[in-house]
């Protein structure tokens, strides 16, 4: 693979942060986090819709009063809306934290949005969403556990736990996994790659077959940052995140051998610093990634690169 060409699409004087990436009626669709900084309580989501060169056509913003919206994600619900699944740290009008939940909008268009829906349970995370058999799956965690566990169903709604303690320290002696991200095989054999923030850093590689109950790890040997995963072929999937490579923070995407699971590092974007949480998708025009960085003036901006296959 080479990289073909990487677009800034969105920089302001404020924080632009943690991307994710969804084809859509044509177009592609940034979604991102904006507010004063990584940590502020002040945080909005943007989407930014581009043509397939990464040229900006459109955007739109989405906020709540007293809410952090946290990390938005897009998918393509079975019936064809377009689904945006985030988190909400929420505060009184004093600014002292109430409880953080799982919240979604939908959307004909990806301009307009529906009101919005809480799912999950509060202070549980539902990182990521994607849909299989038209059942939509995702994990959350729960850094005070140290735990993850799957959920399942319809976010607009019943989405319930489906099954608990699927990777903890208590059970697995691994901990505090979060981030993560699934996909699914032809054969319906369901993968992931999953963030921890303890022990040894270094993320999990799971594989489960249906109904998904079941779960073995195996150890990558490398810390992966918020990563998101698009199986390539029969044989291999791909993994973005960040990486911690020569004592700095970069947006770098491996690939890993199914059979194998050995893992392979294939590209490193454009990135420094502050970066990563990237979106990835797979056209005939080759991979999308969108990510964001500070490798430009200190200050964060969201970008879209376009791989050569």
């Amino acid at each position: 693979m080479m990289i073909n060409w990487t677009n800034s699409i969105w920089k302001t004087s404020k924080h632009s942060a943690f991307t994710d990436l969804c084809a859509f009626a044509g177009k592609l669709f940034v979604s991102f986090r904006e507010a004063s900084d990584h940590m502020s309580k002040d945080g909005d989501i943007r989407i930014v819709i581009c043509d397939l060169d990464g040229k900006k056509i459109n955007g739109v913003s989405l906020k709540m009063a007293n809410c952090d919206l946290r990390d938005p994600k897009l998918t393509v619900m079975p019936d064809g809306k377009l689904l945006m699944n985030a988190y909400a740290r929420c505060y009184d009008n004093k600014g002292k934290w109430l409880h953080s939940r799982s919240l979604c909008w939908f959307s004909q268009d990806g301009l307009s949005w529906s009101s919005h829906h809480w799912f999950a349970e509060k202070n549980w995370w539902v990182w990521r969403i994607r849909w299989q058999d038209g059942q939509a799956y995702g994990f959350a965690y729960k850094r005070a556990q140290q735990q993850l566990n799957l959920y399942k169903g319809n976010p607009l709604r019943t989405f319930d736990c489906f099954k608990t303690d699927a990777l903890s320290l208590a059970s697995h002696g691994l901990g505090y996994p979060n981030e993560s991200d699934l996909c699914f095989s032809q054969n319906g054999n369901a993968y992931a790659v999953v963030r921890r923030d303890a022990d040894t850093f270094t993320a999990q590689w799971g594989v489960a077959k249906p109904p998904y109950s079941a779960w073995q790890w195996y150890d990558l040997k490398q810390y992966i940052g918020a990563p998101v995963i698009l199986q390539f072929d029969a044989k291999t999937i791909l993994i973005c995140g960040r990486a911690w490579l020569a004592g700095k923070f970069k947006t770098a995407l491996w690939k890993i051998d199914i059979e194998t699971k050995k893992l392979t590092l294939q590209i490193v974007l454009p990135s420094d610093g502050d970066c990563s949480y990237a979106g990835m998708i797979k056209s005939e025009q080759g991979i999308y990634i969108s990510y964001y960085s500070s490798h430009i003036d200190n200050q964060s901006h969201i970008y879209l690169a376009h791989l050569d296959l």
